[in-house]
């Protein structure tokens, strides 16, 4: 895939700026305590495991349970291709791509290059997954013509359905898969990256199917972390998001529709800061929401260093404030000095009773999941990993 630049560079840079929610709704819970333990798996590595040479870890890890119990662990490229195995112990990696956008040159289409990013299932036969869309122009002169791949990516979230317990995945024919993007057509060559960014897991809440995604600031759109729900995962168009008291504002199609734009794009959530987020997962014996964070390389401060962070929510609004788990200068001190970057976080645990793992249970088999970024370009020798997480009640 022709990329001067790292995708990660973009998606570790993307800091989420939470803004205070409505002052009704109720205190978060105290921030979850995490103890990290160094006894680190590889469960991806590039340079023994690769299909071709952009088979690469390249999205936050999300798994789900299909009908027959099998696992299918996803962190996939464009070119969507899963680990699968009979549990999180004995992954193997088939090179069948079960996923990929038909990489148009129409930004209306919303179907160029696409992640599987969050999945959602109750069955394990039929699979619903919101898709991380990425249009780039750089690669159509005539509506970018810098020809500057950061310069004119536009993203949006679409839905793809599986109905063969994750074996393949087919989105509804476009615009009909279209379920968040900005309210304004495309616009060429902004200077920057714009749209709505890697979804969270889906997690329920209140009834609700629920997700979180990165916004970048632009026009009516304020940059932040937004929050979204629906009640029917068939229905792309159901989707309704935060927009500062309730979920009343939903996503219009730029192309089909004309309707204002304020009302039309989401309000950033949370209380306090916090950054990418990577995963969110709920905890039904506390009845809170874990959220897992970072701030990038070459980001923070003092008081917020590069690395991974951890808050909790019991309505996925307010937000205790982010506590670090683990500095990124752990990771190579660990590593024997290793010269890699890191990223694409989640929490996931493997002893989850849920199928698409979207909750912890009462005695828990916790992983936190991240890649191994190498600092070659292109981006792609790239290592999957895990280090085992204990949570104090």
């Amino acid at each position: 895939m022709p990329r001067a630049v790292r995708v990660a560079d973009l998606r570790f840079s993307l800091i989420a700026i939470w803004l205070l929610a409505a002052p009704a709704l109720a205190a978060p819970p105290p921030t979850p305590a995490l103890a990290i333990g160094w006894q680190k798996v590889t469960v991806f590595r590039w340079s023994t495991d690769r299909c071709v040479e952009s088979d690469t870890p390249d999205a936050p890890p999300r798994a789900f349970r299909d009908a027959r119990g099998r696992v299918h662990l996803f962190a996939t490229h464009q070119d969507n291709r899963a680990l699968t195995g009979p549990d999180f112990e004995h992954l193997k990696h088939p090179c069948t791509v079960v996923y990929r956008g038909r990489h148009s040159g129409a930004p209306q289409d919303f179907s160029d290059r696409q992640w599987l990013a969050a999945f959602a299932t109750d069955d394990g036969r039929r699979i619903h997954a919101l898709v991380h869309d990425e249009f780039q122009g750089n690669l159509r002169r005539r509506l970018c013509p810098s020809g500057v791949y950061f310069a004119c990516w536009e993203n949006a979230i679409t839905l793809a359905v599986s109905n063969d317990g994750g074996e393949s995945f087919q989105a509804p024919p476009p615009p009909h898969q279209l379920i968040a993007s900005l309210p304004y057509p495309y616009q060429g060559d902004i200077g920057r990256p714009i749209g709505y960014f890697q979804p969270s897991n889906i997690v329920r809440e209140g009834g609700h199917y629920a997700v979180m995604f990165h916004a970048e600031a632009f026009m009516a759109q304020q940059g932040g972390t937004c929050l979204a729900r629906t009640d029917d995962l068939d229905d792309a168009g159901s989707w309704r998001a935060w927009d500062g008291s309730g979920y009343g504002h939903r996503f219009e199609n730029p192309y089909t529709s004309s309707a204002p734009a304020a009302a039309h794009v989401c309000a950033p959530v949370g209380t306090g800061s916090l950054f990418d987020v990577g995963s969110v997962t709920y905890e039904p014996g506390t009845q809170r929401f874990i959220a897992v964070t970072s701030v990038p390389h070459g980001s923070g401060n003092a008081a917020t260093p590069p690395g991974v962070y951890v808050a909790a929510s019991t309505d996925l609004i307010r937000w205790s404030a982010p506590a670090l788990l683990i500095r990124e200068s752990e990771f190579a001190a660990h590593d024997a000095g290793a010269d890699d970057q890191y990223g694409y976080y989640s929490l996931i645990d493997e002893a989850s009773t849920a199928r698409d793992f979207s909750t912890i249970s009462a005695h828990p088999s916790l992983y936190l999941y991240y890649v191994e970024l190498d600092q070659a370009l292109p981006p792609y020798k790239r290592n999957l990993v895990k280090l085992p997480v204990s949570l104090v009640r």
